[in-house]
């Protein structure tokens, strides 16, 4: 392989990193697949069951040291995989296919994976594709321990980049700590839990990148760019030392802008909020400056369960967060067990109904720990919302805690549906916020397959721009918030966009929050209209991609150049 060689991945966690690679995990061994005599089977299954137990006492220490490092907080992740390690869909499923068809521990547990798998890759969700890697990730863990296999150890000496197939989460706690200082993986998405603990840990990482030439070896220089998803390898001396420079500003960038306000260069002061899927990101949300949880994703406990966790389990999850952000508020999306995020509250069986009030619960009892919203995914007509909020007061008026029966709990929704996005100025007459979810927004208004991975709808179509207009002109005129929350507001691009349009309150993923307010201090609001207001009128995507960069550039071309956007 010629060098330099360039890939293109995810970006997953932004920064620069530069440092000799690490390759692991190369070899890659096939899963054998054999019969076993009658008289085999009971010490197949003790074969199966010492791997499990090995596994799970793995990923307990990997726990452990995720908490030690990062607080209690953290466990959740692991906590996932563990409760797989239990799981009679997988772990009982296992066992009887090697009781019941006499074959080994490795081919049994290959065919429940595939077959537990199927339905998930089906689902055009990518949360529910992310889910499917979860279950790759036990198989890996368990697979190993069955081989007698042992976990790649990280370096001793100097700064390193993880050159890997893929890296479980658990596996991640061990191996992204110092002198692990970038990350590339061959899968992934910038979704994953392994993503989220690299964010977390704040080492730059790139993901996704397919294929990588097996002629990579260790200690050659690798140069990892979190901003554009770009990894170099066998850079020349001159690149890396532009490299060196650029990660040395971002650090001292990130460190300044923590304790930097959200003000527009015209006096304007702009809320931003953290998009947060684990409690884990919390305490990031706060050492980065969020002025609050604008979305917290409830997904995470709903993994590898056949229903929800009890009231109990849930509130002392929310508690917890809305204990650790008070007096910032926290806003709480439900979500739904059928996998497609949409409310239907009018068609909800007496068992999702029964599920959905759980939850409720759950929430109204934690509001009065401090300031927390629920609002509601996938709203597409105003009957589904009078009927959502009808449940919550009928949840209200059924609890035995006076504190939380009447603790205030405002009641959103969802924008991310043509129909609520059109008829805005109707939900607004009875919902207490929206919050815009940019990306499902532009899928169903160009009517993107969203299994269709080789391309993707882009928010600033000119027809999503005038949905979004629509949604934050009947927000205003109602006196109601209105937040943004999709990819468009973490793009330092589009996000100057989204404020010409009108949003003055923005939720972002924790690592985008130093960049987001660096973007809005350098956007002048009556340019931002003018610029808003001409994209209206544009053909296309790019064309408005393009217009934006040239009108903006005087103030934010350099911040742009700097973190390699444009």
């Amino acid at each position: 392989m010629t060098r330099p060689a360039r890939f293109k991945g995810i970006a997953a966690s932004i920064g620069v990193a530069v440092g000799p690679a690490r390759v692991i995990g190369r070899e890659r061994s096939g899963v054998s697949n054999r019969r076993i005599e009658e008289a085999a089977v009971s010490s197949e299954l003790a074969r199966f069951e010492q791997a499990v137990s090995k596994s799970r006492a793995e990923i307990e220490a990997a726990k452990q040291e995720l908490t030690d490092r990062h607080g209690s907080t953290y466990a959740p992740i692991l906590d996932v995989y563990l409760l797989m390690h239990a799981d009679a869909l997988l772990i009982g499923a296992t066992s009887e296919a090697i009781r019941n068809d006499r074959i080994n521990a490795e081919w049994a547990l290959s065919r429940v994976t595939e077959r537990l798998k199927k339905p998930l890759l089906e689902d055009a969700s990518s949360y529910f594709q992310e889910r499917a890697r979860d279950i790759d990730h036990v198989q890996d863990h368990l697979l190993r321990h069955l081989r007698g296999e042992q976990r790649s150890e990280p370096a001793t000496d100097g700064p390193t980049i993880l050159i890997a197939h893929d890296l479980t989460p658990a596996d991640a706690v061990h191996m992204l700590a110092p002198p692990t200082v970038g990350l590339v993986t061959e899968m992934g998405a910038g979704s994953s839990h392994t993503a989220i603990l690299a964010r977390t840990f704040g080492v730059p990482a790139v993901v996704g990148v397919g294929p990588l030439a097996t002629e990579i070896e260790d200690d050659e220089l690798v140069l990892v760019d979190g901003f554009a998803g770009d990894v170099t390898v066998g850079a020349s001396p001159q690149e890396r030392r532009a490299a060196e420079a650029r990660r040395d500003r971002f650090t001292a960038f990130l460190a300044a802008e923590r304790s930097t306000s959200a003000v527009t260069r015209d006096g304007v002061s702009i809320s931003i909020m953290a998009n947060v899927e684990l409690p884990s990101e919390v305490q990031a949300a706060l050492e980065n400056g969020a002025e609050g949880i604008g979305l917290y994703r409830t997904e995470f406990m709903c993994l590898d369960r056949l229903e929800p966790p009890c009231e109990d389990d849930q509130l002392e999850v929310y508690r917890a967060v809305v204990s650790a952000m008070a007096p910032r508020r926290v806003v709480f999306r439900t979500f739904d067990w059928r996998g497609d995020k949409r409310l239907r509250a009018h068609d909800l069986g007496e068992r999702e109904r029964a599920w959905l009030k759980i939850q409720i619960n759950a929430v109204l009892r934690a509001s009065g720990d401090g300031s927390v919203a629920l609002m509601f995914p996938m709203v597409s007509t105003l009957e589904e919302f009078l009927r959502a909020r009808a449940l919550v007061e009928e949840c209200r008026s059924e609890l035995s805690d006076e504190r939380a029966r009447l603790a205030e709990l405002p009641v959103g929704m969802m924008v991310e549906v043509p129909s609520a996005a059109l008829l805005a100025e109707r939900f607004a007459q009875h919902a207490d916020f929206f919050a815009v979810g940019t990306n499902d927004l532009a899928h169903y208004t160009l009517a993107f397959d969203r299994r269709d991975r080789r391309s993707a709808a882009k928010p600033l179509d000119p027809a999503v721009l005038g949905l979004l207009q629509r949604a934050i002109t009947a927000a205003t005129e109602a006196d109601m918030p209105c937040s943004m929350c999709g990819d468009m507001a973490a793009d330092p691009v589009a996000l100057g966009l989204a404020l010409g349009l009108g949003y003055r309150q923005i939720s972002v993923p924790v690592s985008v929050l130093p960049l987001a307010r660096a973007v809005v201090r350098n956007v002048d609001l009556e340019i931002a209209a003018e610029v808003a207001r001409d994209a209206l009128q544009c053909t296309s995507a790019d064309e408005v991609r393009e217009m934006v960069v040239e009108r903006l550039d005087p103030h934010l071309g350099a911040l742009w150049k700097e973190q390699g956007i444009v």
